[in-house]
């Protein structure tokens, strides 16, 4: 089968929908023949999309991309759309007036609620994988000299957060933290300077772009805190969450990021707070539950993801 790729895969996973889009894509590759397109290369797209028997997107969907598969679809006829966050509300308001001509994949149910599905077409949902040879817990690995591998004092607790350095993902919460060394790991995009600079300000240690070993960082680490409130700003699975419970990290998060939900995990892997203020009370209680065994519970690789995807899309 010929599977046409729109979106961003270059190898970096350092980005949640560039993260599944690599991974599945790279499964795919093992018993199909796949083409990518960069979203902005419109000749190539329309190039691509004609001689392939699938057409999948990877994009946040907004108007653009509305745009987009409207055109994709005139052209191929089997077209599907990757939903891993909730669309724009403009991308509702224009499929409940006009529908698209396509599919939808998507990864948790709250995101498609009052989605227009044109007749005829799927919209079916599916379960995001990790690298399950990568993400585990330290196993025969001495904790201690990982951390002064990287800096920080093997006697001390390590709370870390993996992901975007930039507004709205809660981050400030580190400033609130003093009984415990803080790494973030940035992902080097859409970066917030002034937060940057606060949280370096007070001690905070950033590493920024995509580390190769990152599941060392994981594993050395005694607590992993995802301060998100909501589920606007990352998408709606958060692989990181998964790859730390998968390390025997045992996470912080807040209640009211619902989305926790959609990740299988063992009782009390993840701590609810509601505050920031709370985090230093509840951190002996949480590191407490560190583990030698992955925290997760019927999490596939991501090439189950992918041939759970191959299922529908070839039918």
């Amino acid at each position: 089968m010929n599977i046409h790729v729109i979106g961003t895969v270059n190898g970096e996973v350092n980005e949640g929908m560039r993260n599944i889009a690599t991974h599945i894509s790279r499964a795919f590759e093992k018993e199909h023949t796949v083409i990518y397109s960069g979203l902005r290369q419109l000749p190539k797209i329309v190039f691509d999309s004609k001689k392939a028997d699938v057409t999948i997107i990877f994009a946040w969907a907004d108007k653009r991309i509305y745009e987009l598969v409207r055109a994709v679809s005139a052209i191929c006829t089997n077209v599907w759309v990757v939903l891993v966050q909730k669309p724009a509300e403009e991308f509702f308001e224009l499929t409940r007036d006009n529908p698209l001509g396509c599919s939808y994949l998507y990864i948790f149910d709250d995101d498609v609620k009052g989605l227009n599905v044109a007749e005829g077409k799927t919209i079916r949902r599916f379960s995001v994988g990790i690298n399950t040879e990568k993400f585990v817990p330290p196993a025969g690995i001495d904790v201690g000299e990982l951390k002064k591998k990287y800096g920080f004092d093997p006697e001390l607790p390590l709370l870390l957060h993996v992901g975007h350095c930039s507004g709205g993902r809660g981050l400030e919460d580190f400033l609130q933290i003093k009984n415990a060394q803080r790494l973030i790991i940035a992902s080097g995009m859409f970066e917030d300077e002034a937060l940057v600079k606060a949280l370096e300000d007070d001690g905070v240690t950033i590493m920024s772009g995509y580390l190769e070993n990152v599941e060392e960082i994981f594993q050395m680490s005694d607590a992993y805190l995802f301060p998100t409130r909501s589920s606007d700003n990352v998408i709606s699975i958060p692989l990181s969450v998964m790859e730390a419970l998968a390390c025997g990290v045992p996470v912080i998060g807040y209640r009211s990021f619902v989305n926790f939900s959609g990740i299988g995990c063992a009782d009390g892997a993840v701590s609810f707070i509601d505050s920031p203020e709370e985090i230093d009370a509840i951190l002996p209680d949480v590191i407490a539950k560190k583990s030698c065994e992955s925290m997760l519970k019927n999490t596939g690789t991501w090439d189950d993801a992918a041939n759970e995807i191959l299922g529908v899309i070839s039918q």
